[in-house]
């Protein structure tokens, strides 16, 4: 009896142990290491990262479009007064040299119209370069305008959105590869297109 006793103490041992093995393998240990890589791991959620080309958002854009042309309108207007001063500083030498040459003025008054031939040159060249570092400024001013308009834009777009990140991307920059699943470029031109109003509707109204 006291044998049989034993057998069955032992057997309900074994199952207990068996039992807290099992029950105790399951649960995820409370442990640092463990703990930390299990609260660590995120899953990315689709979307959650964007991008647009900035490239081809300008070259879509219809106020960039505007603004180019403007801008290209003025620059031919600096390049016509800018040659019409030059053609009249090349009369002026052309009219020197042949007075020069035939002795129709003293040495003196050669001296003092050469004198101002060289003031004109120097002035036509600061002229040159005036109108160079305009264009330039203006055409930064520009662009600056474009891409803020496009920032305030995805501001608003993403407040439906909720992206975490939307990048620019452009040829040669920071970002080299994206997936083009998450280029949202397409939709955004057609967003900026759909409420840019022109100066002149506006001024028409």
């Amino acid at each position: 009896m006291k044998k049989l006793n034993l057998i069955l103490e032992s057997i309900l041992l074994i199952a207990v142990v068996v039992l807290y093995v099992l029950f105790f393998a399951q649960k995820p240990s409370s442990g640092g290491e463990e703990q930390q890589d299990t609260t660590s791991r995120q899953t990315a959620v689709d979307g959650d990262v964007v991008f647009v080309k900035i490239d081809s958002l300008m070259r879509n854009y219809q106020m960039y479009k505007d603004l180019s042309s403007e801008l290209q309108e003025k620059s031919k207007k600096l390049d016509a007064e800018l040659e019409n001063k030059v053609k009249k500083f090349q009369k002026d030498v052309t009219d020197f040299q042949n007075k020069a040459q035939k002795g129709l003025e003293t040495r003196a008054t050669l001296a003092e119209m050469e004198q101002q031939l060289a003031a004109d040159q120097q002035s036509l060249g600061n002229l040159r370069d005036t109108y160079a570092l305009q264009m330039q400024e203006e055409e930064q001013v520009m662009y600056r305008k474009c891409l803020q308009s496009i920032m305030d834009y995805l501001a608003e777009y993403n407040k439906n959105k909720g992206y975490r990140f939307i990048f620019g991307s452009s040829f040669g920059g920071n970002i080299l590869y994206s997936e083009q699943s998450l280029d949202i470029t397409t939709t955004v031109i057609a967003g900026i297109n759909a409420q840019y109003k022109p100066a002149a509707a506006q001024e028409s109204k």
